[in-house]
């Protein structure tokens, strides 16, 4: 049976995937989405937390046979790319979402700063304690623009600090290992978090065998679950 490992992005945890997993277990598919290191249910003290204790959190839940295909939204295409690097025959394909699908020796933090979204200013940043949050006033133009207020009002509860040491991480990634998973991109239109010009620069720097676009906000798997679930179905197959 296929299995599929979720992967959240900055601030989020594993219940952002809530409405997306039960759609792929109906596909008769395992699906699992776990809270990587100091969010929800893996709490930890932001300045612990590097880019390798995430990827080892991840790969700790990848399936114990065969092979996992890797699902990953916004800044954590980090994760997800270390995790191909470490374990290129244990993942069948990774899609990111929205998601910093980095080059080799590259960082998040080189992204940032021209990017054309909300986060350039918006982002608060404890150079002390090595976290960083989004400021709460631009929470549902950001991230949430066309999700439904039941959805902000969830996330708005639960959204944390996200540990800041990964994004100033550049990975090491190699065609042997990382560039021999194949790799898909979901692009959304109207992401006011990751724009659409960075996710296209994004995929003008690293070669995916496939891609496809939702019209949807930073958020689609709470505006439009259906759409993207079915979409990672597709772009699973091989």
């Amino acid at each position: 049976m296929s299995y599929f490992l979720f992967l959240h992005g900055s601030w989020h945890g594993g219940w952002c995937w809530h409405k997306v997993l039960p759609r792929i277990a109906a596909a008769g598919k395992l699906a699992v989405a776990i809270d990587l290191p100091g969010r929800g249910h893996a709490p930890a003290t932001p300045a612990f937390v590097g880019l390798k204790s995430m990827v080892d959190a991840a790969e700790r839940a990848l399936a114990p046979q065969g092979k996992t295909t890797v699902v990953v939204h916004s800044r954590n295409g980090i994760v997800a790319s270390a995790l191909a690097e470490r374990a290129p025959d244990r993942i069948a394909r990774t899609i990111y979402l929205a998601s910093f699908m980095l080059p080799a020796e590259r960082r998040v933090l080189d992204y940032l700063p021209d990017d054309q979204s909300m986060m350039p200013g918006n982002v608060a940043i404890n150079r002390l304690a090595l976290w960083d949050r989004l400021n709460p006033k631009v929470y549902r133009e950001a991230l949430y623009a066309d999700c439904s207020e039941d959805d902000v009002a969830l996330a708005t509860a639960l959204l944390v600090r996200e540990p800041a040491r990964p994004a100033l991480t550049r990975l090491r990634l190699s065609q042997d290992d990382y560039g021999r998973v194949p790799r898909a991109y979901i692009r959304l239109t109207q992401d006011n978090a990751v724009s659409l010009a960075l996710q296209d620069r994004l995929l003008a720097e690293t070669k995916v065998d496939r891609v496809e676009s939702i019209e949807a906000s930073h958020s689609a798997y709470f505006s439009q679950p259906d759409k993207l679930s079915q979409m990672i179905l597709k772009l699973s197959e091989s």
